[in-house]
């Protein structure tokens, strides 16, 4: 077998037991009496209206909670990062963008997990995902794009107020595989935008891939679940964590080679297995989302080397074209 042919199986073979481990399985909606949901307070205006309501399988499992990134001084005198899941955070930020055919608000929700257990590809500590809600100027969501801090598995999910005419063409409006998992082609809200109907978002255990997108009325979630109170947090504050003495710290580096990466947050698996035909030594590991292409690091959002400057997140009206949404 030529170096070629080889070098190409093993990527075949990787893909298959690390990208796609498991057949695609249909939604399950755990809304049982007691069901642990991570709720944002109120309080917060528009933050606290759009926030989705998030679910995760497994809440016995520590490192399936939603944590806040904290900081602290380790015995040996050093600055050590690490996400405390015995505290339930939302991070926020408006981001509002233009394009030909209208203007749009960008409600950016972040939120992150104390680690990725060892046996996964994308192991490692301090991992994370963003949910974007993008609204037009009615403010009714038109949009929910989904993506790892990292920049992988990226999901679209768009609502009945986006026009047809807008979506990537021959979008299935009943069902997609994402990644393997089974996500609605739309959120229907069946007429007028209701603040009432709330988002519901399904976190698959350790991986925290998002398992499912759908809709409920507030009235009706709120008999059915226990709710856990969510600290809606401005996104600024990664960069203010409290260390010992009255200190700061930040959640990302700022100086050296990892400028623009969150801090300790290593992914040794996607480093040894996927670095080298990925062409990026730093694969998995999580970033901070810059506000335009000259802060922090490039946030590709595609596995293809030369499409990783379309696909970047922080130019999101040349992001979206990239994935076919003609906003």
């Amino acid at each position: 077998m030529t170096t070629y042919r080889f070098k190409y199986f093993i990527f075949l073979l990787l893909t298959i037991l690390f990208i796609f481990p498991s057949c695609t399985t249909l939604p399950k909606h755990p809304l049982e009496e007691d069901q642990k949901t991570f709720i944002a307070e109120e309080g917060k205006g528009i933050f606290s209206q759009y926030a989705p309501l998030l679910i995760v399988e497994r809440p016995e499992n520590k490192y399936n909670l939603l944590g806040t990134p904290s900081a602290g001084i380790n015995k040996e005198g050093e600055e050590e990062i690490f996400v405390d899941p015995g505290r339930a955070a939302l991070f926020y930020e408006e981001r509002a963008f233009e394009t030909k055919k209208g203007k749009y608000t960008n409600l950016i929700y972040r939120i992150h997990f104390e680690k990725v257990p060892s046996i996964h590809l994308t192991a490692g500590n301090n991992g994370g995902l963003f949910i974007i809600v993008t609204l037009n100027d009615k403010k009714e969501p038109l949009l929910y794009t989904t993506v790892h801090t990292c920049g992988c598995y990226i999901a679209f999910v768009p609502t009945s107020f986006l026009p047809c005419e807008m979506t990537p063409d021959k979008w299935d409006y009943k069902r997609q595989v994402v990644f393997g998992e089974s996500l609605p082609g739309v959120l229907n809200y069946s007429g007028k935008f209701d603040l009432t109907s709330k988002t519901m978002v399904l976190f698959r255990d350790a991986t925290h891939r998002i398992m499912d997108i759908w809709l409920e009325k507030e009235d009706f979630t709120a008999k059915r679940i226990s709710r856990v109170h969510t600290k809606l947090i401005p996104m600024e504050e990664l960069d203010r964590l409290p260390l010992p003495e009255g200190k700061e710290t930040s959640f990302f580096e700022y100086d050296g080679p990892r400028k623009g990466y969150v801090k300790m947050s290593h992914k040794f698996w996607e480093r040894l297995l996927m670095s080298w035909w990925a062409f990026d030594w730093r694969i998995g590991e999580d970033k901070m989302l810059g506000k335009d292409k000259s802060e922090g690091t490039l946030f590709y959002t595609s596995l293809k080397p030369w499409a990783r400057d379309e696909s970047d997140l922080r130019d999101f009206p040349t992001f979206l074209k990239y994935w076919g949404w003609d906003l």
